[in-house]
């Protein structure tokens, strides 16, 4: 795969500060790249380790859950694929919930109010859509390979439409990137379901508890599962989700 230019600094700090701060083995950055996570599929395809990081100033065609596209234009955010070979025996659904609760945790220092999460795996800040979280496996018959886990968060503001959330001017972009990284490897090396105090810390960011959601059931969403799911009361009874995106039947901000 192509790719821009290959940076020795990620804005005004060198790639190996990044690195040693954020606990990755290694961090390639570089001018654009149709998607990080694409280039970290082909790193992990040619041996990469267990922490290598891939982050773009500019991503032509990257991409968010369900084929979705994500709007990464230069500069105005953090863009980067962290590729895992040792994780913990979590649930699929389980992992990006986790990279979002570790990231909104440290992203909470960065702005003035509570960073919020909607599962499956966006980060939201005063009702807009600051981040996302994407999380590929690839297999060879039933024997786990690797895992590429995928962050976007808004930095600067874009002025794309509809607008979404930014952390602001004063936040450095390598602070960010380092927040970023170090949830990835943090949350991969967490075990099983999710814990009754993560389910509680969870909760209190839940954007969508308490809400009335169209899909991907109609009801009422009342939290998160320790599997990864999302109950929701519906008319029949209380249901379970395990895939699938939330629709709001009405806007973020009522």
């Amino acid at each position: 795969m192509s790719h821009g230019t290959e940076l020795s600094r990620y804005d005004d700090t060198p790639c190996d500060i990044v690195r040693m701060r954020a606990g990755a083995s290694h961090v390639l950055a570089v001018e654009q790249c149709t998607s990080t996570m694409d280039l970290a599929h082909e790193l992990a395809a040619d041996g990469a380790s267990h922490g290598t990081v891939v982050v773009a100033d500019e991503q032509g065609s990257g991409r968010g859950r369900t084929g979705k596209s994500w709007v990464s234009g230069r500069g105005a955010g953090v863009w980067a694929s962290v590729v895992l070979r040792q994780r913990g025996d979590a649930p699929a659904g389980v992992l990006s919930l986790r990279v979002g609760l570790q990231l909104a945790q440290a992203l909470d220092a960065r702005v003035a109010t509570t960073v919020q999460l909607k599962w499956p795996n966006d980060l939201f800040l005063d009702g807009r859509k600051l981040g996302g979280v994407l999380t590929e496996a690839r297999w060879r018959g039933d024997l786990l390979e690797w895992i590429v886990v995928g962050v976007g968060v808004n930095v600067r503001d874009a002025g794309v439409a509809p607008p979404v959330a930014a952390l602001g001017e004063a936040v450095r972009r390598a602070d960010v990137l380092v927040d970023v990284i170090h949830a990835i490897l943090t949350a991969a090396e967490s075990s099983g379901e999710l814990s009754a105090n993560e389910l509680m810390q969870f909760a209190q960011r839940d954007l969508a508890r308490g809400r009335t959601v169209t899909a991907p059931l109609e009801g009422t969403v009342l939290g998160i599962t320790p599997r990864g799911g999302v109950q929701i009361r519906t008319h029949a009874g209380d249901a379970v989700a395990m895939a699938g995106s939330l629709v709001f039947r009405t806007s973020h901000r009522d």
